[in-house]
């Protein structure tokens, strides 16, 4: 009975540490309007110098309704991206089979683009955010620093390949 209880316990800490970590913004307590803006801002430019706006199209694989996902896709489509945003699959009451639909291919798709999710959380310490973009298999993140209102960039960006 030890033995089984110890087993689950360390299968349920495994599952803890595999589990994927949610996307979106997690930021905690007020923050000022512009901020989501300004992040958003920063985010696409530094986007640019590594990811051709151009050439490049992307796949939200999250919803972007927040203050900052609506800002960064404005922002990304102003600057040349393609951006295909989450589909949510709502299914209406259907009354009879004509009006069933077909089958829904998945949002995401390899050959239609880079799939994309972003994670905004804090703050750490007393005053301190970070900003992470998921970009197909790597990451670029930056941290910031918010004084008297104001937010400022507290770091380089970080990009894990």
């Amino acid at each position: 009975m030890r033995r089984l209880s110890l087993m689950l316990g360390v299968g349920l800490l495994f599952t803890g540490c595999f589990s994927p970590s949610p996307y979106g913004y997690l930021v905690k307590g007020g923050v000022p309007p512009q901020m989501p803006e300004r992040l958003a801002q920063d985010t696409v430019t530094r986007m640019a110098a590594l990811y051709p706006p151009a050439l490049t199209r992307l796949v939200f694989t999250h919803a972007a309704t927040d203050p900052y996902g609506v800002a960064l896709i404005e922002a990304l489509r102003r600057k040349g991206y393609g951006v295909m945003e989450h589909r949510v699959n709502r299914r209406a009451t259907l009354t009879t089979r004509e009006d069933m639909p077909g089958p829904v291919q998945s949002a995401v798709s390899h050959t239609e683009g880079l799939s994309f999710g972003y994670v905004i959380d804090g703050p750490f310490e007393p005053r301190l955010y970070r900003v992470t973009v998921f970009i197909g298999s790597q990451s670029l993140s930056r941290a910031y620093h918010m004084d008297d209102q104001v937010i400022a960039q507290a770091g380089a960006w970080v990009r894990k390949e």
